[in-house]
């Protein structure tokens, strides 16, 4: 009899072991592409913050700018189209590849109205500027590298849908090549046109606008061509005929994508927002601001890739019908983003000096940068739960409830205390860029709190509800 329960938990204890074994294998498979994809992306910025910085510091103050302006209005739009993963995941998994290419169409035809709302937004630079109180030094400069990044938009709109296609059928290698290709080829091109080498015209930061349209459209290009020629892509029917516009569908994708694109807004136009808000105090300030923001972006690429292997994941198990393996999933994932998101958090602690210096000489800057890292030290964690946790939720199709999470905790928690106890004297003296992280800090700890409860309630419904719909 004890040979048995012996043999019984043996049993138990391999099966475990396996599954996890087959877990790591299946994450490191997706996440590991999908970060260095992330990295490559967003490398263009920090390579724009780090060149910008080797000219003068006006200019890396006016690229700063047009980032905080640019990427929470691009994100919360083009988030939209980010529920084209989950969308094509869930066909893969259910092995109904025809009905891939009619979604992508379709979410083609949603790309329009996006690209149009953005031109339009960026049509009213000067009024918002002006509004902020920009330095109007500042403003000339950034009003030419946004002009650059207008032009770029429509690639990177185009870029998305096809993006989730790649990764949403677990091929997300591809991706990560072009953008290490578009990446590459931007960072020659700001070389050239910041400095006026190759060439090229000395524009400063609004060289960088140029370099980035340019690089745009050809990461599109590299993978229109990539798809249309792989076999593993001609069963989606993608380049097969003409689709004209599905209102009902594309008016899903929209629904279910955009609380998606409002949940990256709220956390992106937090930190935007509040460098705008303390553009007054100086360019020293908004250039420490934005090499914070520059560093914590890179290590926000963790928990942001494993928050979208996440949603591969669980919406290829769902697709499958495997309800109970997407619940494992959703929170080994979670397991899985803070274990990595440990090493950001020491990183930070011991070496947040050392990263601001790589983006200007000088030292007052370098300082406050540093303190500001110390902060988003404290913000791993919290990160890798609540990102991780909405990208398992985004396999769900959960993605109202996430948007009410981070508008709550960010705008109406995070942002108040970041306002008192940065440029107000309501509790201390004003602590400037400093008390506003500090404010963004307690808004991704409450995120993450109530993402994981969501999560929680969000896989047992789907385990224990026999109507839970997928499709």
């Amino acid at each position: 009899f004890m040979k048995e329960i012996e043999d019984k938990n043996s049993e138990i204890i391999a099966d475990t072991s396996n599954k996890i074994s087959f877990e790591i294998k299946t994450f490191a498979s997706l996440v590991i592409p999908i970060y260095f994809s992330q990295l490559a992306a967003h490398a263009t910025g920090v390579i724009s913050a780090l060149m910008t910085g080797s000219y003068n510091t006006l200019d890396q103050a006016a690229v700063a700018t047009g980032n905080m302006l640019f990427w929470p209005v691009f994100f919360g739009l083009g988030g939209s189209l980010f529920i084209v993963t989950a969308f094509v995941a869930q066909f893969y998994g259910a092995k109904r590849n025809t009905e891939i290419g009619p979604l992508l169409k379709q979410a083609f035809w949603l790309c329009i109205p996006l690209i149009i709302l953005v031109t339009i937004y960026l049509s009213y630079i000067g009024q918002i500027l002006d509004f902020f109180g920009t330095p109007k030094e500042v403003q000339k400069i950034t009003k030419s590298y946004l002009y650059g990044l207008m032009i770029g938009t429509p690639a990177l709109f185009l870029f998305q849908p096809l993006k989730s296609f790649s990764e949403g059928i677990t091929r997300p290698l591809p991706v990560t090549v072009i953008n290490i290709g578009m990446v590459t080829l931007s960072a020659i091109l700001n070389y050239g046109f910041i400095f006026g080498n190759f060439g090229l015209p000395e524009l400063g930061g609004a060289g960088c606008g140029i370099s980035f349209a340019i690089s745009s459209w050809s990461a599109l290009l590299a993978l229109v061509i990539y798809i249309y020629f792989s076999k593993p892509y001609q069963s989606a029917n993608l380049f097969t005929k003409f689709e004209k516009p599905n209102l009902e569908k594309i008016t899903e994708i929209f629904k279910l994508g955009f609380p998606i694109g409002a949940c990256i807004f709220v956390e992106f136009g937090l930190f935007s927002g509040s460098g705008l808000l303390l553009s007054n105090l100086g360019e020293q300030t908004i250039a420490a601001h934005s090499i914070a923001m520059q560093v914590t972006t890179v290590t926000f690429m963790l928990p942001l890739s494993v928050g979208l292997a996440a949603a591969v994941r669980t919406g290829n198990l769902l697709g499958a019908g495997d309800f109970i393996g997407a619940r494992y999933s959703s929170f080994f994932a979670i397991i899985v983003a803070v274990s990595l998101a440990s090493f950001n958090f020491l990183a930070l602690i011991f070496y947040g000096d050392y990263f601001a210096s790589f983006f200007n000489a000088d030292r007052s800057i370098v300082a406050l940068s540093s303190s500001l890292l110390f902060i988003a030290a404290f913000m791993q964690l919290s990160d890798g739960i609540s990102f991780t946790g909405q990208g398992a939720l985004r396999g769900y199709k959960d993605t109202l409830a996430p948007m009410y999470i981070m508008i709550l905790a960010f705008w109406f928690f995070g942002l108040p205390i970041g306002y008192s106890l940065g440029l107000t004297d309501v509790f201390l003296p004003a602590l400037g860029a400093y008390g506003m992280w500090i404010g963004m800090c307690c808004g991704v700890i409450l995120a993450s709190i109530l993402v994981l409860f969501r999560l929680d309630k969000t896989t047992k419904k789907a385990i224990g509800d026999k109507n839970f719909k997928v499709f």
